[in-house]
C-alpha cells in the first residue's frame, strides 16, 4: 500500500520553496535523494518513521565500517572473474556503491566538524546571590 499523498504535488511544492528561497539544484543524483528524504521528512513530521541518530561515540565505528564496506566492494571489482576491465555492470555496481559509501563517510565528517566547531549557545552572564542581595 502506498501514501497517494506523497505524490508529485507535494514533492514539486517543496522543492519550489527551496527554489524561492534561493537554493538551487545541484544535478539529478542529488535531486534523487532530495525527493527520497522529502518522503522520509514527510513521514517523521506525522510520527510514522524515526530519523536515525548515531551516538557521537559511535561515529568512528560508523566511518570505520564505510571504510571497511567501500574498499571491499573495490576488492570485489577488482577480482571479478567476468571481466578484466571492472566494467561489466556486477563491477560498475560495485564501485558505485564503494563510492557512495566514500560520499556518505565525507558527508559524516563534515557535519561531525561543522557541529564541532560551531559556536554553542550564547549564554547571558547570570547575577551572583551577592549582587542581587544588594539590590
Amino acid at each position: 500500500m502506498t501514501d497517494q499523498r506523497l505524490n508529485p504535488h507535494l514533492i514539486h511544492d517543496i522543492l519550489d520553496v527551496l527554489d524561492r528561497h534561493g537554493y538551487t539544484r545541484a544535478d539529478d543524483e542529488h535531486t534523487g535523494r532530495a525527493v527520497l528524504l522529502i518522503g522520509d521528512l514527510a513521514h517523521i513530521y506525522e510520527g510514522a518513521l524515526d530519523a536515525v541518530t548515531v551516538p557521537a561515540g559511535e561515529v568512528k565505528t560508523l566511518l570505520s565500517a564505510l571504510d571497511v564496506a567501500a574498499d571491499y566492494k573495490r576488492d570485489r571489482a577488482a577480482a571479478c572473474a567476468d571481466c578484466a576491465s571492472q566494467s561489466c555492470l556486477t563491477c560498475e555496481s560495485r564501485l558505485q556503491h564503494a563510492r557512495a559509501y566514500d560520499r556518505l563517510a565525507a558527508h559524516l565528517i563534515q557535519a561531525a566538524e561543522a557541529s564541532a566547531t560551531a559556536p554553542g549557545p550564547v549564554s547571558q552572564p547570570q547575577p551572583t546571590a551577592d549582587r542581587e542581595a544588594g539590590q
